[in-house]
């Protein structure tokens, strides 16, 4: 059969047109079946004195892209590229120069550690791996998650269990962050074994501040 897309489904489809095949099809039925023979699904047609078999040319040949270039350059010089093969132009290259390896900044390790919520001593472990196989910077520094929680630990205090932020406006500036009251609310989120206060931005365009926390203290509002 020689398949093309029908033009439409009244008259010039293959399959509107077959008859359906309720009960099956059996030695009887067979005999009876006329297949359409439409513009879409043309039957396969014998060879015959009207139509004889096609023979195959004797002398076949094909011009490549590099017999082209040279019939444009009179005394091409061949040269062996690092992938294999010749090539003609000193400037090619088949190597991508996107794919050198990426070296990782630290701000960049750090986005990576926070995404995949690492401890400290996980933390150090991916960036002495990362070092190992040479894809980190010279600048950044294998150990500097041992001492990350000192910067922010100067924002805080601890009375008895709880553990809480004294001043918002030194801890939203180390954020880079503007202090406005009125674009942040508080959220307080207890359960059996602990209670934890964050500040929630109200458009959501900034990330959530930590201002409290406690272990084994229930959640009440009384002043």
């Amino acid at each position: 059969m020689i398949w093309r897309e029908p033009t439409n489904h009244i008259d010039d489809c293959y399959f509107c047109e077959a008859p359906p095949a309720s009960g099956g099809f059996n030695k009887k039925k067979k005999s009876t079946i006329e297949c359409p023979n439409i513009l879409s699904a043309l039957r396969p047609v014998s060879h015959g004195e009207g139509l004889p078999i096609p023979e195959t040319p004797t002398d076949c040949h094909i011009s490549s892209d590099e017999e082209d270039l040279d019939v444009s350059h009179n005394s091409p010089q061949t040269s062996t590229s690092a992938c294999g093969g010749s090539r003609r132009d000193d400037d090619f290259s088949c190597f991508d120069e996107t794919s050198s390896p990426h070296k990782i900044t630290s701000v960049e390790l750090n986005d990576l550690v926070r995404d995949l919520d690492l401890s400290k001593s996980k933390a150090e472990i991916l960036a002495s791996r990362l070092q190992q196989w040479n894809l980190l910077e010279e600048n950044v520094r294998v150990t500097s998650f041992r001492t990350r929680h000192l910067l922010f630990e100067s924002f805080f205090k601890k009375e008895e269990s709880l553990v809480y932020y004294y001043d918002i406006h030194a801890l939203l500036k180390e954020f880079c962050i503007v202090h406005k009251p009125n674009e942040w609310r508080l959220f307080i989120d207890a359960s059996k074994l602990s209670l934890k206060a964050v500040l929630l931005n109200n458009r959501n365009e900034l990330p959530s501040i930590p201002v409290a926390h406690a272990v084994y203290m229930k959640e009440t509002y009384h002043i």
